[in-house]
């Protein structure tokens, strides 16, 4: 059994550069490097269990399945140690440096980022998407949010009927208080779930081509903490 040298309550974490966040997931073609699996929602895993330390040779990238085997109440009763974990990264990542798409798939776009919305605010993310080709999510946060799939045109629309109501709440304010914006309908959308603090695994298919966007909303007046992990993976054959 592996006792973990960083008791993950006692060690401030520290952010990951982007730079490194960048360059760690293409290493590992935004796979796990434990199952190997593609087309699933990836996390950073720091080896050692020092979230403060971001070397290299310290992050692994895996799923969420996988996170759970190897972070097992504190090390307890997980399936994989230190010196396993480091292993899987160095051979997966050894693999995908010769392998062909063919052999091991590459998403054909990606991001994962953590990031502050503001209360009443919103957060783009925009994906050029092929018809059939498929957008794999996750989601985490520290308070709800509301989750939308639509086209580029939509999110327009939203944006000038949010202006138009605005200028609306102004003339009224002597009337009115204004939280309005609580009511404020979302964008039409292929795809949409509301209330979520966590969404995992979640899958897209484009009915046809056009530009996407991935819309998270904060309706609440304060600010909260957001993971956000998605790539775009060619059509299935």
């Amino acid at each position: 059994m592996v006792e973990r040298r960083y008791p993950l309550s006692l060690k401030p974490r520290r952010h990951i550069p982007v730079k490194v966040k960048d360059r760690l997931m293409v290493a590992n073609r935004h796979a796990c490097c434990i199952c190997n699996q593609p087309r699933q929602p990836v996390e950073k895993h720091h080896i050692n269990g020092d979230p403060a330390d971001n070397a290299w040779n310290n992050l692994a990238v895996v799923c969420r399945n996988c996170h759970g085997l190897v972070t097992q109440r504190g090390n307890l009763g997980a399936q994989y140690s230190e010196g396993e974990v480091l292993l899987f990264k160095l051979q997966w990542e050894e693999r995908c440096k010769t392998a062909s798409v063919d052999e091991i798939e590459s998403p054909l776009e990606e991001l994962s980022e953590t990031i502050v919305i503001r209360g009443g605010k919103h957060e783009e993310y925009p994906f050029d998407i092929k018809r059939g080709q498929e957008l794999v999510f996750a989601i985490e946060a520290n308070d709800e949010l509301d989750l939308v799939i639509c086209l580029e045109e939509d999110i327009e629309e939203w944006l000038d009927a949010g202006d138009d109501e605005e200028e609306s709440d102004e003339d009224d304010f002597e009337d009115e208080d204004d939280d309005e914006d609580d009511e404020r309908p979302l964008p039409e959308g292929l795809w949409q779930k509301t209330g979520v603090i966590e969404c995992s695994d979640r899958s897209f298919i484009a009915p046809k081509t056009g530009s996407y966007i991935l819309l998270l909303v904060n309706w609440d007046d304060d600010p909260t903490e957001v993971t956000v992990d998605a790539a775009v993976w060619r059509a299935r054959k």
